[in-house]
């Protein structure tokens, strides 16, 4: 009977590490060749203290017209990624949830300069309406609130959505006040 039990939970740990790992985001900045760039793009990233990262997701959307009666849609294309960057801007991760097979959330960012592990629990990735929450150490942040905005941007044939989040990179969120630090560009 113990034989089995053990069985069943060793089973059962495997499917749950298994749909877990598949949604885990991996770090495109070493590929891209941008460790360490700094953001000056105010909409992107803001300098804030010691301690105050910033997560971020951009929203793209192009419309070409096609002149296609069939598919009134067919000539609009649309991206997103995340990326985090530290209190000076420099860009510590960039993640493309397309190139990890786009599994839906939660997405999942576990990196070595993080004290925590980073969930993205919510995400709209809708031009004009753009939003994510996420959970970091004992914190949930959400757009609208603890110090997370998005700002449209754009003109002619490709529109924008520039999200940036303040968080404590340590994962103590505790005395965080919800407007301490105005990210709005």
């Amino acid at each position: 009977m113990h034989f089995n039990s053990f069985l069943l939970q060793a089973a059962f740990a495997s499917i749950l590490s298994h749909v877990s790992a598949d949604c885990q985001l991996s770090n495109k900045v070493w590929d891209e060749g941008n460790s360490g760039q700094v953001e000056t793009d105010p909409k992107i990233c803001q300098t804030m203290g010691e301690g105050h990262w910033t997560f971020a997701m951009v929203v793209s959307e192009t419309g070409v017209p096609v002149f296609n009666g069939d598919d009134a849609m067919a000539g609009i294309t649309g991206n997103y990624g995340f990326a985090i960057y530290d209190n000076t801007c420099a860009l510590r991760g960039s993640y493309d949830p397309s190139d990890d097979s786009n599994c839906g959330t939660p997405f999942v960012i576990m990196e070595n300069f993080l004290s925590a592990v980073l969930t993205v629990t919510r995400i709209s990735t809708t031009l004009g309406d753009a939003y994510f929450q996420f959970a970091y150490g004992n914190g949930l942040f959400s757009i609208n609130n603890n110090h997370c905005d998005c700002v449209e941007a754009g003109s002619g044939l490709t529109g924008y959505d520039y999200c940036g989040c303040a968080f404590p990179v340590n994962g103590d969120a505790t005395g965080w006040s919800k407007r301490e630090i105005e990210f709005k560009a």
